[in-house]
């Protein structure tokens, strides 16, 4: 049972409630030389042209000779210097690629695991050009029987120009073709390379990833090419707008087997190695590929869907639920979109290493296995809703793709909304359709309320480079994008705007759209409409006052100010009863039905639109009296938004802060899940100003009760006794699954070492990615500063904290008050590693979570300094990071200084 289900069904146990709900607010953070051996024969047929014939006999293992150096001063000089571009030209358009891949899954002599292939693209000549330009990344080039790197040959009669020059361009990843003649407009052509690459274990690309089983070390082979490490696997066109037809070959050990986007159709036993071919795939971007090279087994439904992972997990029924819902969600999605499932199978696989949660086929292992007696209602929900995103993006994303990742959040924004839809479908009694304002729409409006946000949709030609393109990958996109979606589809109503999306998906299926395109099924009025929250950051709040019938909006910032202006759908309730929707269109308006003096208006009903919403004090108040009166009439979703819209508006000094906890008062009677979790939200941002201040001590004996965070004798004992007899026998847990992080958290902080100790051996011991995720958590909230330093330094070894889990690891230590500024210090001495190994998003995420307590002005200069390091040592998007920082220091000190007095005025008086 989800979240919303399962707090409304205890309404009776309401103490334990709070112990879950309120004990730990700050769990809810949880949220990456040439071949030395050569391949048998292989040939690919591709589909419109015959593959030039390669033979390469196979040779022993020698030590690499020959590599493609990068470009020096006597390379030729282009008048044009196109790979000085990020971007490529428009001259050549890719037609199929056939690639052939051997990864290697233990250690050659050198001590490297490493992969070799070959590979020929096939392309067409749309504008004349004596250059080819081909994206490649840490890829070691042999030298062809025409002793160059690459060899070129004309298809269907054409005659291709002899090959001048080859070099590697490393700042911009290509591998530049300068050819003696230009290539004809209207002619195809045949580029083949042979390469090497590392089967690193950095989760980019064509990559490693490791497990244990029974003591022994266990190599899988995977890829994760978005945005841009599709070129790291083999050279390739890769930008999303240039989709082609993959002819896949895979070369892999015996007793493994070989998976890829398309079915396989082709296997040969060559008696010391497998080799796997599959069918070609449908026209797709570089990005989606996916190949697995692994011992893993499966499970399989009639329907050709198969859940992957390894053996253990799936003879254990790990993979029952996914393979259950899977066939489900797709049947949703065909009748809600009107389009078959693009695909001819379903493969989904549980990797012990991913940088993502998922990607389109393949999971964190957690995002996908389900074990009822480990997993918590929090581990189910998210297998469903990984499962339902994933699925999602086999319309958006994959049938119908971006063009340009400017536009990421069309993919992202679309897959993030319908998969509510997707999820509440399959478990329709856990209100997950109403759940996404908790958790998309709440997360977007307290991003997009700083001066740092951004539009969701830039200009095209502001995202180049692969750092830029990484930038995109953000909560805007994905939150804020399904959040606009949802107004959308509120103010068109859902059955128009599925219309819209089926009509969309028919008209540029297998292509590449820009977000315009999906305005034009809709209708005409929506560019000018949507262009304002599309093309604008943040978004407005809509102020009430029901003295005289006034509206007006402005830009809700937390600490700035701005004059944009938005079209606003209003769908507001006067005392209960609903009055319709009424259209902002202006600064400001008046509308005369909210004129009153006795009744209570609501605006924004059921939160669907992307605004919050202020009153004058009377209505305010009118509303705090039906809540303590009556909370039931007002609609649950609307009761959490009150509360989050409160705080925020309290916080940006729009509105008292009394007023906002006087709302608190009434959740005595709250019996629902959406509320509790809003308040809960609202109210750690109180501990994480005040934690260390006299107004922490009045917190304690507040009206709402917060259980084990403020140190309740009875909850700390009751946690202690539950670890206790886990410790003393660790084959039987009497934790339940629900309760394990706030008992693990809570048990661990008020021991010692032993408890520690025992905490990391389960950790490492733990068979259940659930469980594990669950014991990372638990480790991080010790009070013991040698504990917490040994732990953030784990998460710099290889064999000690998994890479994938290292962000969740250091964050987690951040949001222990006792190891905020540890964490603090470990990231300015790491900063470098940090960056290198989980990249920009990773490195954004710890930056963000360690700094939203910084409140005093010796935190403001350390990251003023930090700052202008990073733009010393030319890290210019990651100093944006910490500017965004900056700005929410800022915003916090302000807050401090404005409502600490209140704050301890109102607590005091509330628990006199």
């Amino acid at each position: 049972m989800g979240k919303g289900g399962f707090v409304a069904s205890v309404v009776g146990t309401i103490a334990v409630i709070i112990i879950i709900g309120l004990s730990v607010g700050t769990q809810k953070h949880k949220q990456e030389e040439s071949r030395t051996k050569v391949m048998p024969k292989v040939e690919v047929k591709p589909k419109t042209a015959v593959m030039p014939k390669t033979v390469v006999k196979p040779k022993t293992a020698v030590k690499p000779k020959t590599v493609v150096k990068p470009k020096t001063e006597d390379d030729p000089i282009h008048e044009a210097k196109l790979w000085k571009n990020y971007r490529l030209p428009t001259s050549l358009v890719p037609l199929y690629y056939n690639v052939t891949l051997w990864p290697q899954l233990k250690m050659d002599i050198y001590g490297r695991y490493i992969f070799i292939g070959h590979s020929g693209a096939a392309f067409m000549c749309v504008n004349e050009t004596d250059l080819i330009l081909i994206h490649s990344y840490e890829l070691k080039y042999s030298l062809t029987w025409g002793r160059h790197h690459a060899m070129l040959r004309g298809l269907s009669g054409a005659k291709a120009p002899a090959i001048k020059k080859i070099w590697l361009e490393v700042e911009t990843q290509y591998l530049v073709v300068q050819l003696s003649e230009k290539l004809q407009v209207g002619m195809t052509y045949w580029l083949y390379t042979e390469f090497q690459g590392e089967l690193a274990d950095d989760l980019r690309g064509f990559y490693r990833s490791e497990f244990f089983e029974n003591g022994v070390k266990k190599v899988v082979a995977t890829t994760q090419m978005q945005p841009t490490f599709a070129r790291k696997a083999f050279p390739c066109f890769d930008e999303p707008a240039m989709k082609a037809v993959f002819h896949m070959t895979l070369i892999h050990p015996l007793r493994t087997v070989a998976l890829a986007n398309a079915t396989e159709i082709i296997f040969h036993n060559k008696k010391l190695v497998l080799q796997t071919k599959f069918e070609p795939t449908e026209k797709m971007s570089t990005y989606l590929l996916a190949f697995v090279v692994s011992d893993f087994i499966s499970i399989k439904s009639p329907a050709e869907i198969r859940i992957w992972a390894q053996r253990k997990a799936i003879e254990a029924g790990q993979g029952k639920y996914a393979l259950n819902i899977t066939g489900n969600i797709i049947n949703f999605y065909q009748n809600y979109y009107n389009s078959t499932y693009p695909l001819q199978k379903s493969d989904q696989i549980a990797l012990p290493t991913f940088s993502f949660g998922a990607m389109e086929n393949s999971f964190k292992e957690k995002a996908l296995l389900f074990d009822p007696s480990m997993s918590s209602n929090q581990d189910h929900e998210w297998a469903l809703m990984a499962n339902s995103h994933e699925v999602a993006h086999m319309w958006f994303g994959n049938l119908v793709t971006m063009k340009w990742w400017n536009d990421l959040w069309l993919n992202e924004g679309l897959a993030t909304y319908v998969s509510y839809l997707g999820a509440d479908d399959v478990q329709p009694t856990w209100n997950m359709k109403d759940l996404m304002v908790l958790y998309e729409v709440q997360k977007a409006f307290a991003l997009d309320a700083v001066a740092s946000s951004h539009p969701l949709s830039s200009p095209e030609e502001k995202v180049n480079t692969p750092a830029e393109i990484a930038d995109q990958f953000d909560y805007i996109t994905y939150s804020k994008g399904a959040a606009v979606l949802r107004m959308l589809s509120e103010f068109l109503s859902e059955p128009v705007f599925a219309r819209g999306l089926s009509a969309y998906l028919k008209q540029f299926a297998y292509g590449n759209t820009v977000y315009t395109d999906l305005w034009g099924n809709l209708q005409e009025v929506m560019t000018e409409i949507m262009n304002r929250w599309i093309l604008q950051m943040g978004y407005p709040v809509v102020t009430i006052d029901t003295q005289t019938g006034r509206i007006s909006q402005e830009h809700f910032l937390l600490d700035s100010e701005s004059d944009y202006e938005w079209f606003v759908p209003i769908k507001w309730m006067k005392n209960g009863t609903v009055m319709g929707q009424h259209w902002l269109l202006e600064k400001t308006a008046t509308h005369e039905p909210m004129r009153t003096n006795s009744e209570w208006v609501l605006a924004n009903v059921n939160v669907s639109g992307f605004y919050r919403v202020n009153y004058d004090s009377q209505n305010w108040q009118r509303l705090i009296s039906q809540l303590t009166s009556d909370h039931s009439v007002i609609p649950v979703i609307n009761r959490a938004q009150i509360l989050d819209d409160a705080f925020k508006l309290a916080r940006a000094k729009i509105i008292s802060i009394t007023v906002a906890l006087s709302i608190t008062k009434y959740l005595s009677e709250e019996r629902e899940y959406m509320p509790w979790e809003s308040a809960i939200k609202k109210l750690d941002h109180f501990f994480l100003m005040f934690d260390w201040t006299e107004v922490y001590g009045a917190m304690e004996v507040n009206a709402i009760s917060l259980a084990c965070i403020t140190g309740v004798e009875g909850c700390v004992n009751l946690t202690k006794t539950w670890y206790r007899q886990w410790m003393e026998n660790p084959d039987k847990n009497p934790i339940h699954p629900n309760l394990k992080m706030t008992v693990y958290c809570n048990a661990i902080a008020a021991g010692g070492v032993e408890e520690w100790e025992f905490g990391w051996n389960m950790y490492k011991s733990s068979s259940s990615a659930a469980e594990a995720e669950m014991l990372l958590y638990g480790l991080s909230c010790s009070k013991d500063l040698s504990l917490l330093s040994r732990y953030l330094k784990y998460t710099l070894g290889v064999n000690m904290i998994r890479k994938q889990d290292a962000t969740s690891a250091i964050l987690y230590v951040a949001n222990n008050k006792h190891g905020h500024l540890l964490t603090w210090f470990f990231i300015r001495d790491n900063w470098d590693h940090i960056i290198y190994e989980g990249g920009l998003f990773s490195f954004s995420r710890i930056i963000l979570g360690v700094s939203k307590r910084f409140s005093t002005l010796f935190e403001l200069i350390w990251l003023r300094q930090f700052r202008e390091e990073l733009l010393y040592s030319g890290f210019i998007n990651t100093a944006f990071v910490v500017h965004h920082a900056i700005e929410t220091t800022k915003a916090n000190m302000k807050w401090v200084a404005q409502n600490k007095k209140e704050v301890m005025r109102w607590l005091t008086e509330e628990s006199a």
